[in-house]
């Protein structure tokens, strides 16, 4: 992955809205530099941080360079794991800059829907100008029952944003 400028994604989050004591997760495979940096923002906001990825390496790695900020923990969690609930918590937002392949998007998605407070707010980065793959995830958003599905385009060198929200009650039963 393109490195993501770390402060565009502060940005990002203000204007998104602002949540008081929220809790934030992390799904990423490499980029230590903006893990850090979002962990130092979660800080700031009185947020809580966490780094779900499924390279052990990685999380062995983030957990060294987060262990001087008390709101940051970093996990391996494979993604074939049946969920990603860890200790019933759920989260605000879902911050998503890990590698997927098409057919780990649907079942992810879901499983990330399982973890996200009503409200909460999902945001995908995904390759810059790329309509097809802004489609595939914008039906798949749906499908996992996120809703009220947007684009940001032009915020980032790299990359567009999908931002979309758990909503409780819609959708259809799972």
């Amino acid at each position: 992955m393109k490195k993501i400028e770390t402060e565009r994604l502060c940005e990002l989050m203000d204007a998104i809205y602002y949540q008081p004591c929220a809790s934030l997760v992390h799904f990423c495979d490499s980029d230590p530099l903006l893990c850090t940096g979002l962990a130092r923002y979660c800080e700031t906001k009185g947020y809580h941080y966490q780094l779900n990825t499924p390279d052990a390496d990685f999380a062995i790695q983030l957990k060294e360079e987060l262990a001087d900020i008390p709101i940051a923990k970093a996990f391996k969690i494979p993604l074939e794991r049946p969920k990603f609930r860890m200790g019933g918590k759920e989260y605000d937002y879902a911050v998503i800059t890990l590698s997927l392949k098409e057919n780990e998007r649907l079942p992810f998605l879901k499983k990330v829907h399982e973890i996200m407070r009503g409200h909460g707010k999902i945001i995908i980065f995904i390759e810059k100008e790329s309509k097809s793959e802004q489609t595939n995830w914008t039906a798949d958003l749906e499908k996992a029952l996120f809703v009220a599905t947007s684009t940001i385009e032009g915020m980032f060198e790299h990359y567009d944003i999908i931002l979309s929200t758990k909503m409780h009650g819609w959708g259809e039963a799972r």
